[in-house]
């Protein structure tokens, strides 16, 4: 009998029992440890997966709400850039007409200047004849002394002489009085035009136009969003134009004031342009620098020698151009 109490004590069931009471009434649930240890674990795994899930997925959304901003904002700013680009394009073409419709009423006034001058000259030209053909002092002396002599009957013909070499005289000299009016007013007129086209030139000059180099390699594009369509896809705010290592003259594609000349890790030695109109120009990785902070420099000047320092892998020109601060595709200034 004891042998049966001791078997009965050693196999003890592994049970755990719950006792709950429900609307006033206790129950009693008895469980398996091994059944209730296993449902806790596979709790645990399903919530704790579900916490994971969870979690990624509102990092997965996190970073595809920011990728979205960062899409929306690239395309805002490829809409100004877009926009600016049109304006720009559109001034170039005012510009140009502008140049070309001043070229046209020059070209037509110095004609006309040369028809009113071939004019004057033709009138001097009958002036002088008439001075010696239509009146000779012979025919004037032999009308003169008939009339002396016979009032009367030379006279008339005495009259009609001096008055017909009177009026030829007096219409002459006033076309000739009127064409040095029309000389005066044309050549006003075209002075007024040639100022025109200085002025025009003068604002035409200070607008970046051309390459800075002897070059058209481009061996980076303008890409200031840092777009992976476009060269290796980092963000890059001007041009490289590569001059196959060669040191040739780097020059101001516009005029204006020099307002950096130094060096930096980045951008090695480089030179930037205030062109007084809201342009500004820099040019970067030069091997040495050809201008001081506060030069006066002409469209085409040299300002400095190609390159590689700075963060650079050859010689180039880093060409950058921008408008009230706005990064421009220096593409649509060559």
């Amino acid at each position: 009998m004891n042998d049966n109490k001791k078997e009965t004590k050693e196999q003890k069931p592994n049970f755990m029992t719950l006792h709950m009471t429900h609307k006033g009434q206790q129950k009693t649930l008895t469980v398996g440890i091994r059944h209730a240890t296993a449902a806790c674990l596979a709790a645990s795994l399903v919530l704790s997966g579900s916490v994971y899930t969870f979690g990624a997925y509102h990092k997965t959304k996190n970073a595809l709400q920011a990728s979205e901003e960062q899409l929306q904002a690239s395309e805002r700013e490829n809409r100004k850039l877009e926009q600016k680009t049109e304006v720009l394009q559109s001034e170039k073409t005012a510009y140009a007409d502008s140049i070309e419709e001043i070229q046209t009423k020059t070209t037509e006034l110095e004609q006309k200047m040369n028809e009113l001058e071939t004019m004057k000259q033709d009138l001097y030209k009958q002036i002088q004849q008439l001075n010696a053909n239509e009146v000779s002092s012979s025919e004037f002396c032999t009308a003169m002394a008939n009339t002396l002599e016979n009032p009367a009957l030379a006279a008339p013909t005495f009259t009609k002489i001096v008055n017909t070499s009177y009026y030829k005289m007096s219409s002459l000299s006033n076309q000739l009085e009127k064409m040095d009016v029309l000389l005066d007013e044309t050549g006003y007129s075209f002075q007024n035009v040639a100022t025109d086209v200085t002025e025009a030139l003068s604002e035409h000059n200070n607008i970046p136009m051309g390459y800075p180099v002897e070059s058209t390699i481009i061996t980076t594009e303008f890409n200031p969003t840092g777009s992976s369509a476009i060269s290796d896809g980092r963000k890059h705010k001007g041009i490289d134009i590569s001059t196959r290592s060669r040191i040739i003259p780097v020059v101001a594609t516009a005029g204006g004031t020099v307002v950096t000349s130094t060096y930096h890790n980045g951008f090695g030695n480089y030179v930037v342009i205030d062109h007084g109109n809201g342009f500004t120009t820099l040019y970067a990785h030069n091997s040495s620098l050809l201008v001081n902070v506060g030069d006066t420099v002409q469209k085409g000047d040299t300002i400095a020698m190609t390159g590689s320092t700075g963060y650079s892998t050859g010689v180039h020109c880093h060409y950058e151009i921008q408008l009230n601060g706005v990064y421009q595709n220096p593409r649509d200034y060559l």
